[in-house]
């Protein structure tokens, strides 16, 4: 059986045989329908970049398939964002357990600025160009532009939560409440009556407790606290 090659060369040795076999990957895909490839029948497909020449580079048909057409984009969007989807759901495994809210909104908070100051940087790194050009010639603001102002916007929306909820008082309430209850499983220790201590021992016990205490200090933190920043101190 004769290749799509040898049919089309047979016919039209001088010109290139259009398109691909199949679709492919990152191509646009679009079956194409040009009045040579009618008369051998034979069926090729679009090569083009996805999104050639539109709004939604790598993604979707070409300009050429209808890429440009309010379908065409949004076409392009929905694959788009079910790969991403697909992508997504991949990745996940069995869920994290959900800790205390006060330190979870903390992390998430600091996930945040993290993001934040990265996008910056990458806003550094563009030098001040905030548009590019695609192969076809259509000019884009770069996405990185909404991405930082949405991110700013997050990032504001959580630190007036955490006003809002005093959440710095709460997190601080965490720590103190289970250093009380590490002072209290000592003390109960301590004053048991079967260890026989007198006043003096217990005294001493509980002078070298606060000194072991205050040199063991951030190594104390519990892990929850990991990544919390409460008055400028960073548990490591």
């Amino acid at each position: 059986m004769e290749s799509h090659e040898q049919i089309w060369n047979a016919s039209f040795p001088d010109k290139k045989l259009p398109g691909t076999e199949q679709p492919e990957d990152g191509c646009c895909g679009a079956r194409l329908r040009s009045k040579e490839l009618k008369e051998l029948s034979i069926v090729r497909y679009c090569g083009n970049r996805c999104g050639k020449g539109t709004e939604h580079l790598g993604s979707g048909n070409c300009k050429f398939h209808g890429g440009s057409t309010p379908a065409g984009t949004k076409s392009a969007v929905k694959k788009e964002a079910e790969r991403e989807i697909k992508f997504l759901s991949e990745r996940l495994g069995e869920a994290p357990g959900i800790g205390t809210p006060e330190i979870e909104a903390y992390q998430l908070a600091s996930k945040m600025k993290q993001w934040t100051l990265i996008l910056e940087e990458k806003m550094d790194e563009l030098n001040d160009i905030l548009a590019t050009v695609d192969e076809g010639g259509v000019e884009h603001v770069r996405a990185v532009v909404e991405i930082l102002e949405r991110a700013w916007e997050r990032y504001k929306s959580a630190l007036e939560f955490m006003l809002k909820y005093d959440l710095r008082k709460r997190v601080l309430e965490l720590e103190e409440h289970q250093a009380r209850l590490v002072g209290q499983a000592f003390m109960a220790i301590i004053l048991n009556q079967a260890m026989k201590l007198d006043e003096d021992q217990i005294e001493l016990a509980r002078s070298l407790f606060a000194k072991q205490m205050a040199e063991l200090g951030p190594a104390l933190e519990p892990t929850w606290a990991v990544g919390v920043t409460v008055d400028a101190v960073v548990v490591e």
